[in-house]
């Protein structure tokens, strides 16, 4: 069942490559997933654009995120990129944001090993905003922020 569906609302994603059907299944339970595969997406001004208004970025491209772009999102909370490379992300800047950062371990190049590495990118995005199961997400790479949800209070 769909978020939408019991009355709450999703969240708007991000998604920087056109998932296999397992992975958008996974997402849209809880998310409202957008595609971008455009070329230009590589320009602060065009993801600037295609960021407005998204709660996260669920990364295949390995796109800049610095102060100066999280500056010009408020409502981004996690970002969560599909594959082991952190590049091009100032994790320093992700935190003072609250932006939640994580990764993937490297499963292969191959079909097989990039749907586990979208489907493991998922479940962390589900993590992140307390959905889908307990913990926190998997390869959180802003280790300060791991108790953002306030999972460990209590």
């Amino acid at each position: 069942m769909h978020l939408s569906l019991s009355g709450f609302r999703r969240h708007p994603v991000l998604l920087t490559c056109v998932p296999d059907p397992g992975l958008l299944a996974c997402l849209e339970r809880f998310f409202e997933v957008e595609f971008a595969d455009d070329p230009d997406l590589g320009d602060r001004d065009a993801l600037r654009a295609r960021l407005a208004g998204k709660s996260a970025l669920v990364d295949a491209r390995a796109l800049a995120i610095d102060a100066s772009l999280l500056a010009s999102l408020p409502h981004l909370k996690a970002v969560c990129r599909i594959g082991s490379c952190d590049a091009g992300i100032d994790l320093a800047a992700c935190t003072r944001a609250g932006v939640i950062v994580t990764n993937t371990p490297d499963c292969g190049t191959d079909e097989s090993a990039w749907r586990t590495m979208a489907r493991v990118a998922a479940d962390n995005l589900a993590a992140a905003f307390g959905f889908g199961r307990d913990g926190h997400p998997q390869n959180l790479l802003n280790t300060e922020l791991r108790c953002v949800l306030g999972c460990c209070l209590g």
